[in-house]
């Protein structure tokens, strides 16, 4: 399928977003991803990124992580008028789970990107299962879309500078309140390796089931 680009913002120094739109609605689950490339390009060109807006649409959008000499991300920076991608079918599995009673997500950096498609999803089908976002950067810059998550979010930076009034600290400095507070919670975690192993092993330690923890590395 082909994908062109209609929009595109400067979110921060190093994040941008892309709206992108097809023939016909791209049908995923909220959580997948799709393997992205220049068009004709070769298959190992592609690289992978997960939805940041609900199923079912023909306009889909991204979070890139911005590298000027990126295949896919410099790519879709570029100023010319006429941009397409070439998108695979959506794969992944990180996809909610109907069975949950309840619902903790945790994000940093461009892990925000199937959390967003997960909220935009549970509010357009008006699913009442109750959810809690927390997400983390490290400073105020680095900050964005925090207008697209439910006001009572966790927001916290790791290295606030003295005029940051909010949270502070990595996410997983907050997982034992929230495991305190959501005994029976099922975990959804997306963002840098480091960030997914340490929450993931708190988790596993306060005899959560493995089955409860769903996690995507980006």
């Amino acid at each position: 399928m082909i994908l062109k680009r209609i929009d595109s913002k400067i979110l921060t120094h190093d994040v941008r977003s892309y709206v992108f739109v097809a023939e016909e609605p791209l049908h995923f689950i909220a959580g997948q991803f799709v393997q992205l490339k220049q068009p004709g390009a070769e298959q190992k060109l592609a690289r992978a990124f997960s939805m940041a807006s609900k199923p079912n649409q023909t306009e889909v959008t991204f979070l890139m992580k911005h590298n000027p000499e990126g295949h896919v991300s410099g790519y879709a920076a570029l100023p010319q008028e006429h941009i397409s991608l070439e998108s695979s079918a959506p794969l992944g599995r990180f996809t909610l789970d109907p069975n949950d009673s309840d619902r903790i997500f945790v994000a940093t950096g461009t892990g925000l990107a199937p959390i967003i498609s997960f909220i935009e999803t549970i509010e357009a089908e008006k699913i009442s299962i109750p959810f809690t976002t927390i997400f983390g950067v490290r400073h105020e810059s680095d900050l964005f879309w925090t207008e697209k998550l439910p006001s009572e979010s966790l927001i916290t930076l790791s290295q606030p500078s003295e005029n940051w009034s909010g949270l502070q600290g990595r996410v997983t400095e907050f997982i034992p309140a929230l495991l305190a507070e959501h005994l029976h919670a099922a975990w959804y975690i997306c963002g840098n390796p480091e960030m997914v192993k340490s929450v993931r092993e708190l988790l596993l330690a306060a005899q959560i089931k493995p089955a409860a923890i769903h996690f995507e590395i980006y």
